[in-house]
């Protein structure tokens, strides 16, 4: 039963979310319905990794790889785009937002959110677990495996969220910067599958030609989310130039001047 327990953090998690989100309709405020989507779609990712027999004891290990995609990428993903903070800051009480909002801003979630930590959890979390023999004794205790499963979504979680999140970020990189952590995040995955294929990793994971075939689909399958992730931060950058673009051209008529001066070096990179 404890696939149980493990499902009960989604479950939770979209209950809070359609409170809030409640709260805010009957307020009469408004809050996108595709967020409220992307929420839904990314608990779906995450119950269906855990619940079983994705979580079974005796799972080959392609199915392992496809609830890593699942619950560690597809997921943390879908997350991000709900701006779970953003509405949790406009539903709640004041006394609860301040507290959030003092969280948000504390030198913890500004040194959790630096590419290199996040880089190092999210890249250095799956090394450690694939290549080493930490895989085989996952699979001998339940507790380390629902630490690992922990690990991969938080990490995962913290690498969205950087990358394509609607949610306040503290010293979130531009543009640029952010396609320059998702091009190193992608190609560390992308060599930890050919690393695993090409030694037959990881030990405990049953035959080699299950090995290859799971080492195949995590290349393949990260490519495809990495693929959306550059898609996505792309439209972001494009939506943003395109509303500095109109500030700046308002100004210009306000003041008289026409045409407007060249778009700020700080819009282009938003």
């Amino acid at each position: 039963m404890a696939w149980l327990t493990a499902l009960a953090g989604p479950v939770l998690a979209a209950a809070g979310y359609g409170t809030a989100w409640w709260r805010l309709r009957r307020r009469g405020d408004r809050w996108p319905s595709a967020r409220l989507a992307c929420l839904l779609a990314g608990a779906a990712c995450a119950m269906s990794a855990l619940s079983p027999p994705v979580t079974s004891r005796d799972e080959i290990f392609p199915v392992h790889i496809a609830q890593h995609l699942l619950l560690a990428m597809a997921a943390p993903l879908l997350l991000a785009m709900a701006a779970p903070v953003t509405l949790a800051l406009r539903a709640l009480p004041v006394r609860p937002r301040r507290i959030l909002l003092r969280v948000l801003r504390s030198r913890l979630a500004a040194a959790l959110f630096t590419p290199v930590t996040v880089l190092a959890l999210d890249a250095g979390g799956l090394y450690g677990f694939y290549l080493t023999g930490m895989y085989a004794a996952a699979e001998r205790s339940s507790l380390l495996h629902a630490a690992v499963h922990l690990h991969m979504f938080l990490a995962g979680c913290l690498l969205s969220w950087l990358l394509v999140s609607a949610d306040p970020v503290r010293r979130r990189p531009g543009a640029w910067g952010r396609l320059a952590v998702l091009v190193i995040a992608a190609a560390s995955h992308d060599i930890l599958a050919k690393l695993m294929y090409a030694w037959n990793l990881p030990d405990g994971a049953g035959s080699v030609a299950a090995r290859h075939l799971g080492s195949e689909l995590m290349y393949y399958g990260g490519t495809v989310i990495d693929v959306a992730l550059a898609a996505i931060i792309m439209a972001q950058w494009y939506a943003a130039t395109g509303r500095a673009l109109a500030r700046e051209r308002r100004t210009a008529l306000d003041r008289g001047q026409w045409p407007p001066r060249k778009i700020s070096r700080a819009s282009r990179s938003a």
